[in-house]
């Protein structure tokens, strides 16, 4: 929908493609420092400070002209989602922790996940269905029909913040440390936390796993809309297609993530084992979609197996997130939060690049086959996590860094 409202503005390609670049360039250099901050000035200080920008960016959005308003836009929202990306779930892990210190986190986890995947589907179908309903605004004008899905963002995000600042509560010591004093820690929390992720066996199996999963998804969302458009014999039905399709996958991941508790529960069967084998089931299904690159059954054969990729996905996601926060104390949760994500948006950059030129020079087919192997890659280092979890921890998670607390 922001492609659209960009080219409403009468924004090039090029232009667009610099913005993107903008927004994802910031996000990398930025995951890291806010993960860091996060830990050392508190989960709800900074997850507020988010809830700032991810209102102003869509809110700028709405009215932006030119190219350098959009470029305000790509910053804000850059800014907002690195700030954002880890400090809730932190917190949740911290909040049940400090209440049983043996409690499970499954349930907890997936529902988040499955809540966010469900929001976005639901955003989806209504961001594409409302710009219809505004036609009579000039594409020219203060606002345009595609203006108001971000409006509708911006609502959102204020409610958001409203609820963040109402419902999240640290305990004074979790929160204690003024910005300055933060801000000069987070280079020796940014090293422990890489240093946490390089020495813990499973850790580092699960950062290996999140940049697999990020190059397929990555090439599997840029392929995908081209395919379509292949098999349907035009830019237009394709679009119209994946526009669907997209908003299914995102219902299908709610549903897979809701159902990761259920399924652990089958046989009491280990979390990092389901999440092997829904790894390997959605590898499975995303191999499908190079046989129909290659002809074989065609727009249905497609269709079902990009749906089946994330439904199968689904549940992998929040139990190796489980996984991870079993393995890191408070002191460096939010940061090791924020090294998986850089791996993911690694691993996405690799498929945007290598992964889309590979497809270009050799046909969709070989595209599809690199994201397949690298699904199996992930499959793989999950199962390697999980015979590596049966081990103790070789160093016991601090929970807090002490240079930052000085």
């Amino acid at each position: 929908m922001q492609v659209l409202l960009f080219a409403a503005r009468g924004i090039d390609l090029p232009t667009i493609g610099l913005l993107m670049a903008l927004y994802s360039g910031l996000v990398v250099a930025l995951e890291l420092p806010t993960g860091g901050l996060a830990d050392q000035l508190g989960r709800r200080r900074t997850m507020l400070l988010a809830s700032v920008f991810l209102v102003a960016s869509p809110l700028i959005a709405a009215f932006a002209q030119v190219w350098w308003h959009f470029a305000l836009v790509s910053v804000a929202s850059a800014i907002g989602r690195a700030l954002g990306s880890g400090p809730v779930e932190a917190w949740y892990v911290d909040t049940v922790r400090a209440a049983d210190s043996t409690a499970s986190l499954r349930t907890g986890i997936s529902w988040g996940w499955a809540v966010e995947c469900l929001g976005l589907g639901l955003f989806a179908i209504v961001g594409g269905a409302v710009p219809q309903f505004f036609g009579g605004l000039r594409g020219d004008g203060v606002l345009t029909p595609f203006s108001v899905p971000a409006l509708a963002a911006a609502a959102v995000a204020a409610v958001s913040l409203v609820a963040h600042a109402a419902l999240m509560t640290e305990t004074r010591r979790s929160a204690a440390g003024s910005a300055r004093a933060a801000a000069r820690a987070v280079p020796g929390q940014i090293a422990h936390g890489v240093r946490l992720a390089g020495r813990d066996p499973v850790i580092r199996r699960l950062v290996v796993r999140t940049a697999a999963v990020g190059l397929a998804i990555n090439t599997l969302e840029t392929l995908s809309p081209l395919q379509f458009a292949d098999l349907l014999g035009g830019a237009e039905r394709g679009a119209t297609a994946y526009g669907l399709l997209a908003a299914g996958a995102f219902l299908g991941t709610a549903a897979g993530s809701a159902a990761a508790p259920a399924l652990c529960r089958i046989r009491s069967s280990e979390p990092l084992s389901v999440a092997a084998i829904g790894t390997g089931l959605s590898t499975v299904a995303l191999g499908a979609l190079a046989l129909s690159a290659a002809g074989v059954g065609g727009f249905a054969l497609a269709a079902v197996a990009y749906l089946a990729t994330y439904v199968l996905a689904g549940p992998s996601g929040p139990l190796a997130a489980e996984a991870l926060h079993n393995r890191v104390g408070a002191g460096e949760r939010a940061t090791l939060v924020s090294v998986a994500s850089l791996a993911l948006q690694l691993g996405g950059f690799v498929g945007s690049l290598g992964v889309s030129w590979l497809a270009a020079w050799a046909g969709y087919a070989y595209g599809w086959v690199a994201a397949t192997l690298a699904l199996t890659v992930a499959a793989l280092v999950t199962v390697g996590a999980q015979r590596a979890s049966r081990l103790p921890v070789a160093v016991p998670p601090t929970e807090v860094v002490a240079a930052g607390r000085q």
